[in-house]
């Protein structure tokens, strides 16, 4: 339903940048902790080996994850910046060295006086030798494991990306909470937002309806009958014009709905993919919501746009007869439910925010707007109808057949295109055979 998709994203090439080591702050000669990342002759010695393996890249950026304060990479032993990989462990170069010289010289730290429960931290980390070895070989430092060192350029670009990818998404997520954490303030903007883009609010529908019914104006469903708005009782010429009036009628309808999804809190912060997949799938779906109030249970009949009545027999000699029976059931069972226009601009609204859309990136942070949104409902739901506590359930109940009827109405367009194509292809060769007859 949407017309077109916008695919065109910026990539940056990143500019890295290497590491820096913080300088001596543990006591240690300057040139031991500057020392490029080749394998020292006291490593040698102590059979440690310096190397990079590639296939553990995947777990090295797991871990950078997991130590990644939205800006650097810090150690896992005292906090401070970590320099690279050594021993197993992002670590600072105050901490790599420690371990090492404690390691390699079997240094035995007088005991901790203090329940070796002491924290480590950049501007304590000298204070206790005891427990700061007994944190580094917590957190997973070892003689054994593979000293990465620092890590090459290439593999370094791969993890700040990863790295500035996952501080973006944690911006993200802190930005959607802070939309959506006001309830008061989410009702009001997302019926505002429904009250503002919908033409079928029982409001603005209810005087045509009245008309409707006072002076009923019955007509014949057209043979190609496709869309339920469409005002024209004759029928079109051709598939194709069939097509095109289709979209005209419901251009402003759609349009609608994408104004009405952009307003809901926390949309415009996904990522523009995960917005267009949440259109594509949702449109139809909002707006047989939107519509249900067009169809008249009293007179078993639908209204249109210029103020016409189709009754629902007359669309049984209908191309769109299924279809056009699904949807007259559909809005019988919403229309029971008597749910007022800020209701069902709040039940539009978890519609469009469906975390289970196929194709969806984030599909948490979608999961969580989309229980944001129906808190809110129920909140409404139960404070305007006590007397119906299973409200909310019915309604949700609502969604499956949402699902099927949009995509009943995928197959339909799809067979009319399909059907004017092979129209087209059987006119071109009847033309190439007349062409050739003479």
């Amino acid at each position: 339903m949407i017309d077109r998709r916008v695919e065109d994203w910026c990539v940056q090439a990143m500019t890295v940048q290497e590491f820096k080591p913080r300088g001596a702050g543990d006591g240690q000669p300057a040139g031991d902790i500057l020392s490029p990342p080749e394998v020292l002759d006291n490593d040698k010695e102590a059979g440690y080996r310096e190397v990079f393996l590639p296939q553990d890249s995947e777990n090295l950026l797991g871990r950078v994850l997991a130590e990644f304060d939205g800006t650097t990479v810090l150690c896992r032993v005292c906090g401070d910046k970590a320099s690279g990989f050594h021993y197993g462990v992002h670590s600072c170069e105050g901490c790599k060295g420690f371990f090492r010289r404690s390691i390699q010289q079997k240094i035995q730290y007088r005991p901790c006086t203090k329940n070796q429960q002491c924290s480590i931290l950049r501007i304590n980390r000298n204070r206790c030798q005891y427990c700061r070895l007994k944190k580094c070989i917590a957190v997973g430092m070892s003689r054994d494991a593979v000293r990465f060192g620092r890590v090459p350029k290439r593999e370094k670009a791969r993890i700040l990306a990863a790295m500035q990818q996952s501080s973006h998404s944690r911006s993200q997520e802190k930005a959607v909470a802070a939309e959506l954490e006001d309830e008061q303030r989410l009702l009001q903007t997302v019926v505002r937002a429904h009250l503002d883009t919908c033409d079928f609010t029982r409001d603005k529908v209810a005087p045509v309806l009245a008309r409707a019914r006072e002076t009923p104006n019955y007509t014949a469903c057209p043979p190609t009958l496709a869309c339920p708005l469409n005002p024209n009782p004759q029928p079109l010429t051709g598939q194709q014009e069939l097509l095109q009036d289709f979209s005209k009628r419901f251009s402003p309808a759609i349009r609608g709905v994408v104004e009405f999804a952009k307003r809901i809190p926390g949309f415009n912060l996904l990522a523009q993919d995960d917005q267009v997949t949440l259109l594509k799938a949702g449109v139809f779906e909002v707006l047989l919501v939107r519509l249900a109030c067009m169809f008249d249970g009293q007179t078993n009949s639908m209204i249109c746009l210029n103020g016409q009545v189709l009754k629902r027999d007359s669309i049984h000699n209908s191309n769109a007869r299924f279809l056009m029976d699904s949807m007259f059931d559909f809005a019988e069972r919403v229309n029971s439910l008597r749910l007022s226009d800020a209701e069902l601009g709040l039940f539009c609204s978890v519609v469009v925010i469906a975390a289970d859309r196929p194709g969806l990136r984030n599909t948490d942070l979608v999961e969580r707007m989309h229980n944001k949104l129906r808190s809110a409902l129920q909140s409404v739901l139960a404070q305007n109808h006590p007397q119906h506590p299973d409200i909310l359930r019915e309604l949700l109940k609502k969604i499956p057949d949402l699902r099927t009827l949009n995509t009943l109405h995928s197959e339909k367009l799809l067979a009319f295109k399909m059907t004017e194509q092979q129209q087209q292809l059987q006119a071109q060769q009847q033309a190439q055979q007349q062409q050739q007859q003479q």
